[in-house]
């Protein structure tokens, strides 16, 4: 089972995580979440400066869980 994420910064522009990749219609936001996961240790799916940074910042719009057959 994989898990959709999609929340709404404050500014507007939209972040979305899905089959462990994070994407932003921001290219900045983009860069930046990527970042802090390549400096995340341990590796967790969501890292703390980015977990923290979601709470702080955003709210969640959308949540799925879908089920994909190898």
């Amino acid at each position: 089972m994989h898990f959709a994420f999609k929340w709404k910064h404050r500014d507007g522009s939209t972040i979305e995580f899905a089959r462990g990749n994070w994407n932003s219609d921001d290219p900045e936001k983009t860069e930046w979440l990527k970042t802090q996961c390549a400096v995340s240790q341990p590796r967790s799916v969501i890292p703390v400066a980015i977990r923290f940074w979601l709470q702080q910042h955003c709210e969640l719009i959308e949540f799925s869980g879908v089920s994909y057959r190898d």
